[in-house]
């Protein structure tokens, strides 16, 4: 995930950037492909549970963010990512015999509700304290993930890219505006801390 918003970290230096990339030109001027990790089926339902997720994702093209970025993430993060998309594709089939793209917008809510209001299965990493040693897995293999697990780990990815996106930075109050004369101070009643 550190790596997603390091990845992400051009989007948020030049907004709008992230939605509007072009390939680059190789020296015989024909544009270059950028990496892709997801084929186009992945990439639709990416795009559907995008939107749901966060409202907004597919105009600023979140899906697509997400598949440039994970093509070049270490191979672990590509198959947690994949085994998150496979997981929903899955649920749809076991709850309604089609898979996700098939089923309508109101079962795949069905499902992603459902999904958000399990219990975890794998706990969350014991947080590291300084001068401890960094221990990968010290209680041995963590449990397998469910669907809240999954859930989770792609409405995490969904909405770090979405709030690099302009669209994302402008619903948190970003305006472009990069230097001000000076400080704005706080405007709650009473405040004399100006």
């Amino acid at each position: 995930m550190q790596s997603l918003a390091t990845g992400l970290a051009g989007a948020v230096a030049a907004p709008g950037a992230a939605a509007s990339v072009h390939a680059p030109q190789d020296a015989g001027g024909q544009q270059q492909e950028f990496p892709r990790l997801l084929d186009d089926h992945r990439l639709a339902m990416l795009a559907r549970i995008t939107e749901q997720i966060v409202p907004g994702s597919g105009a600023a093209g979140v899906a697509e963010i997400l598949d440039r970025v994970m093509a070049v993430e270490p191979i672990e993060d590509q198959r947690h990512f994949l085994s998150a998309l496979g997981a929903f594709e899955r649920e749809a089939r076991d709850r309604h015999a089609r898979g996700w793209l098939e089923i309508d917008e109101s079962q795949q809510q069905e499902i992603l509700r459902a999904a958000s209001t399990l219990a975890p299965a794998q706990p969350m990493p014991r947080a590291w304290t300084k001068g401890e040693p960094v221990e990968r897995d010290p209680e041995g293999a963590p449990p397998p993930a469910n669907l809240r697990d999954h859930f989770d780990r792609l409405r995490d990815v969904v909405a770090r890219a979405y709030y690099a996106t302009e669209p994302g930075m402008k619903e948190l109050g970003f305006t472009g505006r990069m230097a001000w004369p000076s400080l704005p101070g706080c405007t709650h009643p009473g405040d004399d801390h100006r």
